[in-house]
C-alpha cells in the first residue's frame, strides 16, 4: 500500500488523534457499538480481564491476544484503547491503531489485508504514514495481525520504546515465534467461546436443561448468547461474520482454501469419528490429503477445532446449514457428543 493510502486507513482507524472526536469516538465505533446493542456481560469481562494491564504496560513489552474468529479480541482491544485513553498524562497521539484487515468504515473496504510492509512502516516509521508525532512511548494496537501472512516475521523483532498488543485470529508456530523474538517481554492471553459450565455459572437461576439446549443450538460466543436472549436467535449478520473470517483465515499467505469452507465443515462433522480423520475428510471432499492436512492444521490453529474432539463450540458443526439450508443440519445427540 502506497504510503498516503495508509496514511488514509489510519486516520479513520484513529479518530482519537482528532480533538473533534477524542472524546465521542467510542460511541460511534461499529465495534462498541455492536457490543452495546447485544452484550453479554459474561464475555465483556473476560476481554476486559485479559487485556486488563494493557494500558499500565511499560514500553519494551507486548502482549497477544489470540482467539477464534468472533469472539470479541476486536472489542476486547477497543475496551483497552477507551482505558489506556482515560489516563490523564496520555497523549491521545500516542496510541495507533493498526487494522490489517478492512474494517466497516474503512476509506479503502474493499482492500486487502495490510502486507509486512505495511505493518513495518506503522509499527517502526508511523511518522512516514500518517500518524502524528508524539513525545510519549507508544502504544500501538496491530488488529488482527495473522490475516497478514509474514506477520511474524515483522513482530518478532522487539520494537523499542514501544508498548505493543496484537490480536491473532490464527495462533500456533506464529505466536510462538514472536514470544521467542521479545524475549521474556511478551505476554499471551487468550478469549474463547464460553463452555457449558460457565453459561450455568452466568444464570445462577436458570432451569439447566434450557441452559443445556440452548447451548447445544447457540454455542458459547458472547455475541451469540446475547443476540438469543435480546432477540430469540443467532443473527445472520454474525453467522455471515464468523463463516467469512474463517475462510480468511483459512486462504491467509499465498495458499487458497480448494473448497468452500461449508463444504469443510460438512466433512470434518460427518467423518469425525474418536478422532478428526483426515484421510476420510480427503475422501469425501475429493481433494488430496495434504491440502486436507493443511486446512485442519489452519482450522486448528485458529480455535475453532481440537484434533481429537472435532469443533469446540455447537454453533460450528451449525455453521453450514445456518448458512446454506440445503447442507445437513446435526442433530442435536451429534453436537452433544463432541461438545462435552
Amino acid at each position: 500500500m502506497r504510503h498516503s493510502e495508509l496514511a488514509q486507513v489510519l486516520r479513520a482507524a484513529n479518530p482519537w488523534w482528532s480533538r473533534r472526536t477524542r472524546v465521542s469516538w467510542a460511541v460511534d465505533d461499529v465495534h462498541l457499538a455492536q457490543r452495546a446493542r447485544h452484550e453479554w456481560l459474561t464475555g465483556t469481562l473476560a476481554g476486559r480481564a485479559a487485556l486488563s494491564d494493557v494500558a499500565h504496560a511499560p514500553a519494551g513489552k507486548t502482549t497477544v491476544l489470540v482467539g477464534p474468529r468472533g469472539v470479541g479480541k476486536t472489542t476486547a482491544a477497543k475496551d483497552a484503547v477507551v482505558h489506556a485513553l482515560a489516563e490523564p498524562d496520555l497523549d491521545a497521539r500516542a496510541v495507533l491503531w493498526v487494522p490489517v484487515e478492512a474494517a466497516p468504515d474503512d476509506p479503502f473496504p474493499d482492500r486487502p489485508a495490510l502486507d509486512a510492509q505495511d505493518l513495518d512502516n506503522a509499527l517502526r516509521r508511523p511518522t512516514r504514514v500518517g500518524a502524528p508525532a508524539c513525545d510519549q512511548p507508544r502504544l500501538v494496537v496491530v488488529d488482527e495481525a495473522s490475516a497478514c501472512g509474514d506477520w511474524a516475521d515483522v513482530l518478532a523483532t522487539p520494537v523499542p520504546g514501544v508498548r505493543v498488543l496484537v490480536t491473532a485470529s490464527v495462533g500456533g508456530a506464529a505466536v510462538e515465534r514472536v514470544q521467542a523474538g521479545w524475549e521474556g517481554a511478551a505476554t499471551v492471553r487468550s478469549l474463547r467461546p464460553s463452555t457449558l459450565a460457565e453459561l450455568l455459572g452466568a444464570q445462577p437461576g436458570a432451569d439447566a436443561r434450557t441452559v443445556r439446549e440452548e447451548y447445544l443450538r447457540y454455542g458459547g460466543f458472547a455475541r451469540a448468547v446475547a443476540e438469543r436472549r435480546d432477540l430469540g436467535d443467532v443473527s445472520t449478520g454474525f453467522v455471515d461474520l464468523l463463516a467469512e473470517g474463517l475462510r480468511r483465515d483459512l486462504c491467509t499467505g499465498d495458499r487458497s482454501a480448494p473448497c468452500p469452507i461449508e463444504q469443510l465443515f460438512v466433512a470434518v462433522c460427518r467423518t469425525t469419528g474418536r478422532f478428526v480423520e483426515p484421510a476420510e475428510i480427503a475422501v469425501e471432499l475429493g481433494i488430496p490429503a495434504e491440502q486436507v492436512g493443511h486446512l485442519l492444521d489452519r482450522l486448528a490453529d485458529a480455535g475453532v477445532l481440537d484434533p481429537r474432539r472435532g469443533f469446540v463450540d455447537p454453533l460450528l458443526h451449525l455453521l453450514p446449514s445456518l448458512r446454506d439450508p440445503s447442507l445437513p443440519h446435526p442433530s442435536q445427540e451429534h453436537v452433544a457428543t463432541y461438545s462435552f
